[in-house]
């Protein structure tokens, strides 16, 4: 059953509203009367003083007692302010006590390189490699030049770094061992040197160079190749396109190779169950504690837990692209890359996984080709 996950980001903009004011225009003087004093108020004491006479010619601007003219000289304007000094503070750094500890220095980026190639496999996913070599998904994403959103192919070349270990074959890296990076450096033969081209000789008539015609160079015509009616070649047809073979196929295919991993009672039958219930095998159920034994000859691929439902799970890879698993186990007595015989016990009946009682899982797989094996009904090939 799948559940779907959504996420959702709420943002919210907040917006400011600013007010502006305009100030008054102070009246405009001209530059000598900038420094005009304000003129003084009337003090009481010559509020009380009695007024002299007044001249006629007095009160009159140029006039003088005598009725002369007479000139005042403005004031000089005065010169402009000084630009302002900035001030310059010294920052003294900070001493170093004896015994004190060193600033942390940010650590060095560490430069990744490649070691190994592994080339990807039938089910091998990014993921499964991770896990097998121990190296962080994005690691590989960096040195690969991929992302989430990458799709690989089979037979894909995946760099490791130097740092990658080996933990063997598991369901989704079920490649060999990865290679060496090996480093060639061309080295260039030495081409020998030319040799200089030798002219013909100059005949010198009356002063006047001549240089004889080259002779033309008649290049005979190539003969017709003579082709045989026996020696004629087909042209190669495209191989047809292998196709998922149908529930008939399967039962050919498989006749007589597999074995019954544990002869009991079929819990759980093959296929859709219900709307959102399938089922890619069969749930055979028996005493905790029997012995579950291979339902053919192979090599195992995967030993673990890492589908929580399903418990203790093997996974063995036979001839002609079938595979088998085995999960719900109680015990397991074989390894990864182990050789397994047909009959061969791999462990027990167990109920770990989401189950409440003893049984087995079993799922039988099959591809035409390199592409990922697909379940089919295991009864169509059991005995």
């Amino acid at each position: 059953m799948r559940v779907p996950f959504l996420l959702s980001t709420l943002l919210v903009a907040g917006v400011g509203l600013t007010g502006c004011t305009v100030a008054p225009q102070a009246p405009k003087y001209p530059i000598y009367m900038q420094d005009k004093p304000v003129a003084e108020a009337p003090s009481p004491e010559k509020a009380l003083t009695p007024e002299k006479p007044v001249d006629e010619n007095a009160g009159v601007q140029g006039l003088g007692t005598k009725g002369e003219i007479t000139t005042n000289e403005l004031p000089p304007p005065p010169p402009p302010p000084p630009p302002p000094v900035e001030k310059v503070v010294a920052v003294k750094a900070p001493e170093v006590k004896p015994g004190a500890p060193k600033p942390a220095v940010a650590p060095a980026v560490k430069t990744l390189t490649a070691g190994y190639v592994y080339t990807l496999q039938a089910q091998d996913t990014l993921y499964g490699v991770s896990r097998r070599f121990g190296v962080p998904i994005q690691t590989l994403y960096q040195m690969n030049g991929l992302t989430a959103a990458s799709v690989t192919r089979i037979g894909q070349k995946v760099l490791l770094p130097e740092t990658a270990k080996d933990k063997g074959l598991e369901a989704y890296a079920n490649g060999p061992a990865p290679e060496k990076v090996k480093t060639v450096v061309a080295q260039a033969d030495k081409a020998p040197a030319p040799r200089p081209v030798e002219k013909p000789p100059v005949k010198v008539v009356d002063a006047t160079v001549v240089t004889p015609a080259p002779k033309p160079v008649v290049v005979p015509p190539a003969p017709k190749p003579v082709v045989k009616e026996a020696e004629k070649v087909e042209p190669i047809k495209p191989a047809a396109p292998k196709v998922f073979p149908d529930s008939t196929g399967i039962a050919r295919l498989g006749k007589g190779k597999f074995v019954w991993p544990y002869k009991g009672n079929v819990l759980v039958r093959y296929g859709q169950l219900g709307p959102n219930v399938r089922n890619d095998g069969i749930n055979i159920g028996g005493p905790e504690g029997a012995e579950v034994v291979a339902a053919d000859e192979g090599i195992v691929v995967y030993v673990g837990d890492q589908v929580k439902e399903l418990g203790n799970t093997v996974y063995i890879k036979h001839a002609n692209g079938f595979y088998t698993g085995y999960s719900h186990l109680g015990k397991v007595s074989v390894k990864a890359n182990q050789k397994i015989e047909q009959g061969q016990a791999l462990g027990t009946l167990g109920k770990t996984g989401a189950v409440d009682r003893a049984q087995l899982h079993f799922e039988i797989r099959y591809t035409p080709s390199s592409e990922i094996a697909k379940p089919i009904d295991p009864t169509l090939v059991l005995p």
